[in-house]
């Protein structure tokens, strides 16, 4: 039994490997079996016989993810057409950041043998809302996101908005929701369609940027910092964070004052921590509250830890 079982397991190992969307050679196949190349082609033929349609092109083989074994066992979790190119157009808004939608999407593009449809239609849509955005903010017009799909709540609606700003390369667009009466940014591959309405703004006095600071926080508020650094300091806060370089002046021959705006404190005061006595907070009383209050959490949880 226990034979039958890791002849088991490799045959699915090499089946995996076969259908990964790479050809491969037999010596790299035989690898994986831990097998001869002679038994290696005699598992070649009893695949073919239980409905694999393995591909031998040159020196590389490939199992064809449209075989009839494989075909029989997708056919309990099979997608229409419509749900296909649904699913793909939902993936590419992502495939750019997120490595697994673009591992996904390439599956789906093998399995269902897409042609480059779902792609143009994506394309269409992405440059026919960003225009019609444009027109928009000219002409500081209310705007209707229909089908709009937000990844937070799961859902898909209309979002009525006043589009002021686009952000990111035009990926993304700054807007004030009527409803929410909230800044907010919106994804545009996530717009089903932009409908401008016949209304001009009447919140601009509302609307706010994003900003986002050196650590990479984003938020509308700015709160302003000015510090002291060491040398020392000066070398490291460079070394991780490029863009303060932009912010430093030198003081001396042995300081630099840091001088610039943060959302929040988070990522300042995890530096200023690290380098306690190679900073001087010269301005935001508040910055130094947030801290006092961060070192006497840092206590509490060490004197938890100790008892």
């Amino acid at each position: 039994m226990k034979n039958n079982s890791a002849r088991f397991e490799r045959w699915f190992a090499l089946i995996l490997t076969m259908i990964d969307g790479r050809g491969h050679t037999a010596k790299e196949l035989a690898e994986v079996l831990g097998t001869t190349l002679r038994n290696l082609y005699y598992v070649l033929g009893r695949l073919r016989g239980m409905g694999f349609n393995v591909v031998h092109e040159g020196t590389l083989y490939h199992i064809d993810i449209r075989s009839p074994f494989l075909r029989r066992i997708a056919e309990a979790i099979d997608f229409t057409e419509d749900e296909v190119v649904f699913l793909h157009s939902r993936l590419l808004e992502d495939a750019s950041t997120s490595p697994m939608a673009g591992s996904i999407k390439r599956k789906l593009e093998r399995f269902y043998n897409l042609t480059s449809y779902a792609d143009v239609h994506f394309q269409q849509r992405l440059y026919e809302n960003t225009s019609l955005l444009e027109q928009a903010m000219s002409s500081r017009r209310v705007v209707i996101l229909h089908d709009y799909s937000s990844p937070h709540s799961h859902s898909m609606n209309d979002r009525v908005v006043e589009p002021f700003l686009f952000l990111g390369d035009k990926v993304d667009v700054r807007a004030y929701e009527l409803k929410s009466r909230q800044n907010k940014t919106f994804k545009i591959a996530r717009i089903g369609r932009v409908e401008i309405v016949d209304t001009p703004w009447f919140n601009e006095d509302k609307h706010r940027e994003m900003f986002t600071d050196m650590f990479m926080f984003s938020g509308e508020q700015k709160l302003h910092i000015k510090l002291r650094l060491s040398l020392l300091a000066h070398h490291l806060m460079i070394e991780e964070y490029p863009h303060s370089g932009k912010l430093m002046t030198r003081e001396d021959d042995n300081h630099w004052i840091f001088e610039g705006d943060v959302v929040n404190y988070v990522g300042i005061s995890r530096f200023i921590l690290g380098l306690f006595d190679e900073i001087e907070i010269l301005e935001n009383a508040e910055l130094r509250h947030f801290l006092r209050a961060k070192i006497e959490r840092m206590k509490l949880r060490r004197r938890a830890s100790d008892m």
